[in-house]
């Protein structure tokens, strides 16, 4: 997914204007260190797929973007990228099949057929 940003940023002596953000590369152990740079740096404790400083690290990894230059784009800018990393990742439910996978009602069964 490529996201405008409302106000480039300067990364390597480039100006980047978009970024590339491609959740689906995401891989468990982006997800691991991303939660250890953010217990080091931010001395957070608990994290959440609603903490800010999280979701940003996760998308640093992906980007190959240190997540202190990412915290330095627009709110606007940031905001979005933090969204799209919280809703890749609450997109899926605690089996790890997506959300939109799943029947929306589940067939009725009888106690007996439970024994």
């Amino acid at each position: 997914m490529k996201i405008k940003l409302t106000k480039a940023i300067n990364f390597h002596g480039e100006e980047l204007k978009e970024l590339d953000l491609n959740l689906d590369e995401l891989t468990g152990n982006d997800l691991i260190e991303a939660e250890k740079q953010v217990m080091t740096n931010d001395n957070i404790y608990l994290i959440t797929d609603l903490n800010k400083s999280y979701l940003i690290a996760i998308a640093g990894r992906l980007l190959k973007i240190p997540a202190e230059t990412l915290r330095t784009l627009s709110a606007k800018d940031f905001s979005k990228i933090t969204l799209e990393v919280q809703r890749f990742l609450s997109s899926l439910d605690s089996s790890g099949t997506d959300k939109a996978e799943i029947p929306a009602t589940v067939p009725e069964t009888s106690s007996e057929e439970l024994l």
